[in-house]
């Protein structure tokens, strides 16, 4: 297949650009070209641009395969396919769980309710400048919204050739967010370490390179629709102890209430990475969605050691940088000297 990744020198972008050059496809990114990675890996052609500005490298081509891993407006959906139909046969778009109306419950299916952008969020999103979406808080209200009515419009215009793919929590070598990245920091330097509310509370992520095999087989196999893409719900404890024993730490975790964590004045999912207070009942079974429509579409995540390993070793070789996520050390003190007491 001809294959253009949209993002393709981002985390999954850049996943499913080697999967796919892997597999004997020929790869084309579309980049923006801002920073070293676009110079791209040999094998993988270079096209400039800007989505939201400049599509003229797109102009006469035509492809099999388009992977979109950064649509985060329809506009940008919209033209995009413009610039490339009719020349277009099968258009993944990775979007988010965030699509979704709530989690009050576990189980979340590709059937369940989403939510709609307002016409404030559309605006807003036509006038913030890509660069500015991180730091903006208008943004991340309408993120999930925004990706439903980035899903309407691949839908309408492709019908089945749309397969769209509403990503978990991704993780791996290279994440930029340092949410899982920071745990296995965490643990591998070792001692008592305070870990949050109650252990058996689940937890979903998937490999970026799982992802990467995922999309990349499916478009192969012509499949299209809706899938929920992340790995089976499995307790927070079996992580922090699946990765105390792929570091060999010594590390002792001490269990502490989602009381005690937001009274010592942490930040849920930032300075507590991967944690929600229970309290939070919109998003409580976030980390719970029904994944078997994939599974029985053929994914199969690797081992989470794999994974694990795969991180630690990454991150070993950049100790000096520092993490975007994960506890300030006067936090965590505060909170291991806290009276409360989980479980040891």
């Amino acid at each position: 297949m001809n294959v253009l990744v949209v993002g393709g020198t981002g985390f999954l972008g850049g996943a499913v650009a080697h999967e796919a050059l892997a597999r004997g496809h020929r790869v084309a990114i579309f980049t923006r070209g801002k920073t070293a990675k676009d110079a791209g890996p040999d094998g993988i052609e270079i096209l400039i641009g800007d989505r939201h500005s400049d599509l003229s490298a797109l102009e006469g081509r035509a492809f099999d395969l388009v992977v979109d891993t950064c649509a985060f407006a329809p506009d940008a959906v919209a033209s995009l396919l413009d610039a490339l139909s009719p020349a277009i046969g099968r258009y993944a778009l990775v979007t988010s769980a965030n699509v979704y109306a709530d989690f009050k419950v576990p189980g979340v299916s590709e059937n369940s309710p989403t939510t709609r952008a307002t016409p404030e969020q559309l605006e807003m999103a036509r006038a913030l400048p890509p660069e500015q979406r991180s730091a903006a808080a208008s943004y991340a209200t309408a993120y999930g919204p925004l990706k439903r009515e980035c899903e309407l419009v691949a839908l309408e215009r492709l019908a089945e050739r749309a397969l769209i793919l509403r990503s978990g929590l991704l993780v791996g070598a290279g994440d930029y967010t340092d949410r899982l990245t920071s745990w296995v920091r965490r643990v591998d330097q070792g001692g008592a370490i305070p870990a949050p509310g109650d252990p058996r509370r689940p937890i979903q992520l998937i490999d970026v390179r799982d992802a990467a095999r995922f999309i990349v087989e499916a478009a192969e196999r012509n499949l299209g629709g809706l899938f929920n893409l992340t790995g089976r719900p499995f307790p927070f404890a079996d992580l922090l102890e699946a990765i105390r024993r792929v570091t060999g730490s010594d590390a002792r975790l001490v269990w502490r209430s989602d009381e005690a964590v937001l009274a010592a004045g942490l930040a849920p999912w930032t300075e507590v990475p991967l944690w929600l207070p229970h309290a939070d009942e919109a998003f409580r079974h976030f980390l719970e969605i029904d994944v078997e429509k994939a599974f029985a579409h053929g994914f199969q995540p690797r081992p989470l050691d794999e994974t694990l390993r795969h991180i630690l070793a990454w991150d070993r070789t950049r100790r000096d940088t520092p993490l975007k996520a994960g506890m300030p050390p006067e936090k965590e003190a505060a909170l291991l000297a806290a009276s409360d007491t989980g479980r040891a």
